[in-house]
């Protein structure tokens, strides 16, 4: 189970930005497959998923901000392999936070966290796993904490794509926190983390701009429900300007079709968000992110059976993932209706 995320996350810094439909399988949960012209294999992170929304990825096009540095050079080669004891720690962390035994998952975690010493690469997924334990707990705060402790660290290593998944899963907490505007800001650092970076020079500039561009158009679109008047009409705006960009720079179609039915169902258009999100296959795309866009999609539609077929399969039983346990707890409060004092994409607007 951890072995073989730990062995996903490895592969992840040899070929980052490789996509492929289904957003990173065990290692890294937050990470979606790509979104690019010719879908290739996502990222190997934790999110079984194929589509830009977890994890944006080698599109076609190189971002506008691509940096002239960012040449031809040869890849840093892979880290190590972990230490057995390492792994075995995190495997143990994984089983109690299953089993809901989060004292032991401490232990597990802080073992793990005493192995990986100076280790940036080991400290990373020690903080990744300790995110996750907070995140099943329903402990957003900590959950971001974990990272915020560990990023100064990774920032201090250009060679590596850690610091720009770190972003990426904190995204996913500060939305589980009721906070797009923070989470906007970390989809920011992770743009900013690759242009500095050196990692997978030949792609990461791609990867770099369908993630950015994919999640620019999801949180702005997320934050006008709390806004009014000119401020919420411009955010409109500026998402739908991301949205087409995505989609105009090969974003991957399954990844498009969830944006523009969460896109539809915030604006009324029952129908269209009906057909945008019946144009997705559940039992093909394993982001669960995408899939709860496209429960979201079908309630506002009115396809109350088809919605609780996908919730059925976004609730089989899986690994340990971030991103899994914010979609389940939001499917969890969007069943108590927008007066359940929770915030979620559907009811961005409650606080």
């Amino acid at each position: 189970m951890r072995s073989e995320a730990l062995r996903a996350l490895a592969a992840l810094t040899l070929s980052v930005a490789a996509c492929a439909p289904s957003p990173p399988p065990p290692a890294f949960p937050e990470v979606r497959p790509c979104p690019s012209a010719a879908p290739s294999p996502p990222p190997a992170a934790p999110s079984p998923s194929a589509s830009p929304s977890a994890s944006p990825s080698a599109s076609p096009s190189a971002s506008p901000s691509a940096s002239p540095s960012a040449s031809p050079a040869a890849s840093p080669p892979p880290p190590a392999q972990p230490p057995v004891a390492f792994t075995q720690a995190l495997d143990r962390a994984e089983s109690a936070i299953t089993s809901r035994d989060f004292l032991a998952a401490d232990r597990a975690i802080d073992a793990a966290a005493t192995i990986a010493g100076g280790d940036p690469h080991l400290a990373f997924l020690a903080a990744y796993d300790r995110a996750a334990r907070y995140a099943y707990a329903g402990d957003f705060e900590r959950a971001a904490g974990a990272f915020v402790a560990v990023i100064p660290q990774l920032a201090r290593h250009p060679e590596s794509p850690d610091e720009f998944w770190s972003h990426n899963a904190m995204m996913m907490v500060r939305e589980a926190q009721g906070d797009p505007a923070a989470a906007l800001a970390e989809n920011d650092q992770a743009t900013l983390c690759a242009a500095r970076g050196t990692w997978e020079p030949d792609r990461r500039e791609a990867l770099a701009f369908q993630k950015d561009r994919w999640h620019r158009a999801y949180l702005t679109r997320m934050l006008a429900e709390s806004r009014a008047g000119s401020v919420k009409e411009a955010l409109v705006r500026y998402a739908q300007a991301a949205l087409d960009e995505y989609r105009a720079r090969g974003g991957y179609p399954d990844s498009v079709a969830v944006l523009d039915a969460y896109f539809a169902a915030l604006d009324g258009k029952r129908d269209a968000a009906r057909a945008a999100a019946k144009s997705v296959d559940p039992e093909k795309d394993d982001d669960l992110e995408d899939l709860y866009l496209v429960v979201v999609g079908l309630d506002a539609g009115g396809d109350a059976a088809s919605a609780e077929a996908v919730r059925r399969v976004m609730r089989r039983p899986g690994g340990v993932h971030i991103a899994r346990s914010i979609m389940l707890r939001w499917l969890d409060i969007d069943a108590q209706g927008p007066r359940a004092h929770g915030f979620t994409p559907r009811h961005a607007g409650a606080r």
